[in-house]
């Protein structure tokens, strides 16, 4: 299993810990360079768009994926090995254990 990494976050001047592992992390990060904007300001647009249902870190993982899912590309052919796209995220997340 993946390792979770907790990491002191700042929401409005507010410190508080979250706990992603680290693909989440870096998917949060990849997010943030690509809107030209910091790991903050991107928290608390979270903060101020989730439901107030979800807790926080839930949403922020929500929030990661269906941004990701967003700007895919809406066909993804499979790899000239044979393999399918999955298979390989398989492999990335068992090396990360």
């Amino acid at each position: 299993m993946t390792k979770l990494a907790n990491r002191v976050i700042s929401i409005f001047n507010r410190k508080t810990s979250m706990r992603l592992a680290m693909p989440e992390w870096d998917a949060v990060d990849d997010i943030c360079r690509r809107e030209n904007i910091k790991r903050k300001r991107l928290f608390e647009i979270i903060e101020n768009n989730k439901d107030p249902k979800l807790g926080f870190t839930c949403s922020v993982r929500l929030f990661a994926i269906t941004y990701m899912h967003k700007h895919l590309p809406n066909y993804l052919p499979k790899q000239k090995n044979g393999k399918n796209n999955y298979e390989d995220i398989f492999e990335t997340i068992k090396f990360m254990s």
